[in-house]
């Protein structure tokens, strides 16, 4: 009897993607407690539910863990790019319509990948920490770990074309710009992959709770309204910011244009990626 719930606690374990030491560890435990009461058997469970509660608690820790570790890891390099993107206008930056076409692409991924990056990172983050139960619905855990791997990924994206350009353009900038763009990107890369570990580890979870993921108003603690309602909002701050940007600097044309091209992106982003992010339902 104790051996063929077992066998069977093992099979179900592994159908929700707990595997290696740990199930090892779930097993001997198990085995422990069935052995210690001749009642014990009796009142264990079905297997599927013992392995499915595992998985749940298991997949809200690492999914939170994940969100913090890629945030920590993008902050370092997001410091690596503030840093490049200043240095870049004392480092003698050529004028863009001389770019070579590699540089023009990855100027433009330069451009947009980091926001992606860090909207998702940040985003990640706060769902993981504002829903602090000990477990979570599948939907939401599915939602935490997209959100934390198209972060990691758009940094990664952001890391090699920022390399790029420096590989492209490194006879015409200064020589310290060049290097400190290949040591900075290179570090952070390495940052962002050991990152990603915990990211794979929540993903290979498959825990069965009910439960809706939520969308960009249950992240944000807001009042309750359409969603591309609010995705207008926010385009029409970001292109005011910029606009206001560009006014103080003495040119509001060219400040009002940057600022409609930051709110198409915005835009863009809420319909490419609104429903895989779980910003709208």
């Amino acid at each position: 009897m104790i051996e063929q719930v077992l066998d069977e606690l093992r099979r179900e374990l592994g159908a929700v993607g707990i595997r290696g030491r740990f199930r090892r560890r779930i097993l001997v435990e198990s085995e422990d407690h069935l052995r210690s009461d001749p009642e014990a058997p009796a009142r264990f469970g079905a297997p599927h539910d013992v392995a499915n509660a595992f998985a749940a608690e298991l997949g809200a820790r690492r999914s939170r863990r994940a969100a913090v570790s890629a945030f920590a890891a993008l902050a370092v390099a997001g410091a690596v790019y503030a840093v490049a993107f200043v240095g870049a206008s004392f480092a003698g930056v050529p004028d863009p319509d001389t770019f070579p076409i590699l540089a023009v692409l990855a100027f433009a991924a330069i451009v947009f990948a980091p926001q992606v990056a860090f909207v998702s990172g940040v985003l990640a983050v706060i769902r993981a920490l504002r829903r602090r139960e000990p477990v979570l619905p599948s939907a939401e855990l599915r939602v935490i770990n997209r959100r934390t791997g198209l972060a990691l990924l758009s940094g990664l994206v952001t890391m090699g074309a920022l390399a790029l350009f420096a590989f492209e353009l490194r006879s015409e900038l200064a020589g310290w710009w060049v290097t400190f763009t290949f040591v900075g990107t290179a570090s952070a890369s390495g940052l962002l992959v050991l990152a990603a570990v915990p990211g794979i580890g929540a993903t290979l979870l498959r825990p069965q709770v009910a439960g809706e993921a939520g969308d960009v108003f249950d992240d944000l603690g807001l009042g309750r309204t359409g969603p591309w309602r609010f995705a207008l909002l926010i385009a029409f701050a970001v292109a005011l910011a910029v606009w206001a940007a560009g006014t103080v600097q003495g040119d509001p044309l060219d400040g009002a244009l940057r600022g409609l091209m930051e709110a198409t992106a915005c835009l863009g982003g809420f319909a490419v990626f609104g429903r895989f992010l779980g910003l709208r339902r």
